[in-house]
């Protein structure tokens, strides 16, 4: 008996569910002919694949050596359909896109409607995270294109600029540093409200705070941006944000820019994908939409 894709399918499921009744459910099998086909696989490749937990199953280490490979042929079979599909609007398929936090919240979370009104065939889901995760999963074959706000290092990944974006130092409108004179030694003593510790925007944010000679003295983490912008606008605190994030409470002046000496930059962005495949038409056409519409999309954010 040779592995099939209907095996590799149960057990991408099953990875991504966590339990065997909901990756039935999501496949529209039974409980009893998913188990049936996660066994068989263990039987072929003579390895256990997950390990059960409190929380339900995750992949064990043979689990872990697996996956890419399912993601690989389970991806080029869908390809292969789509090469010999044909639709009223000319792009079949299905394209799995990954965005860091902002890029993902601000700008492709209004693209992608835009583009399914064009191309309604075309099946699409949004993945966003930080990032290094972000880069992560599209080597190992969970997305096939991706955006990300830090240009990637391995040879593998090929990246295209994207977006250019100004990043802002703010406050709440009712903060006294709203209509007072900034210094670099007054923004030092003020909370700052930051990304998890781990992400790449966190660390970036530090470092340009330090060129400035602005060096934080406390701050408080939060795992989001619209978590970061309501702290900041209760009135206290400040923090730094991509512009593309805030122009909206800009306008409303739920937040004020502050003018600080030496600050101006900005952040570039960059279009992802793996060296070693062709895109499938499907991506391909949503890439060549998002370099067409990301300035225009600006204004929505």
């Amino acid at each position: 008996m040779k592995v099939t894709l209907k095996q590799l399918l149960v057990f991408k499921t099953i990875q991504q569910e966590g339990q065997i009744s909901k990756a039935a459910k999501q496949l529209h099998m039974s409980v009893p002919a998913v188990s049936m086909a996660l066994k068989e696989l263990e039987s072929i490749l003579e390895s256990r694949l997950f390990e059960r937990t409190c929380s339900g199953l995750q992949l064990n280490q043979q689990g872990e050596l697996l996956l890419p490979y399912a993601n690989e042929m389970l991806t080029t079979s869908e390809q292969l359909e789509q090469v010999f599909s044909a639709s009223a609007s000319g792009v079949v398929g299905s394209v799995t896109i990954g965005a860091c936090k902002t890029a993902g919240n601000y700008v492709l979370s209004r693209m992608l409607p835009l583009f399914h009104m064009r191309f309604p065939a075309t099946q699409l889901r949004l993945v966003i995270n930080d990032s290094n995760s972000i880069e992560r999963m599209l080597v190992e074959r969970e997305m096939d294109l991706a955006f990300v706000d830090a240009k990637p290092s391995l040879a593998s990944v090929c990246s295209d600029m994207w977006l250019k974006d100004r990043i802002c130092i703010v406050c709440g409108a009712d903060n006294p540093l709203a209509q007072q004179p900034i210094t670099t030694e007054l923004l030092s003593q003020q909370v700052w409200y930051m990304d998890e510790s781990a992400t790449v925007s966190r660390v970036r944010a530090i470092q340009l705070l330090h060129s400035c000679g602005i060096v934080p003295s406390q701050n408080i983490t939060m795992t989001t941006l619209g978590a970061i912008k309501r702290a900041t606008a209760s009135g206290y605190g400040v923090s730094v944000l991509p512009y593309m994030s805030i122009d909206a409470e800009l306008e409303r002046a739920d937040l004020v820019e502050l003018s600080v000496p030496g600050w101006d930059f900005e952040r570039n962005y960059w279009m992802i994908y793996r060296a070693d495949e062709a895109l499938s038409p499907a991506c391909c056409n949503f890439k060549e939409f998002a370099s067409d519409n990301c300035d225009a999309l600006r204004h929505l954010c």
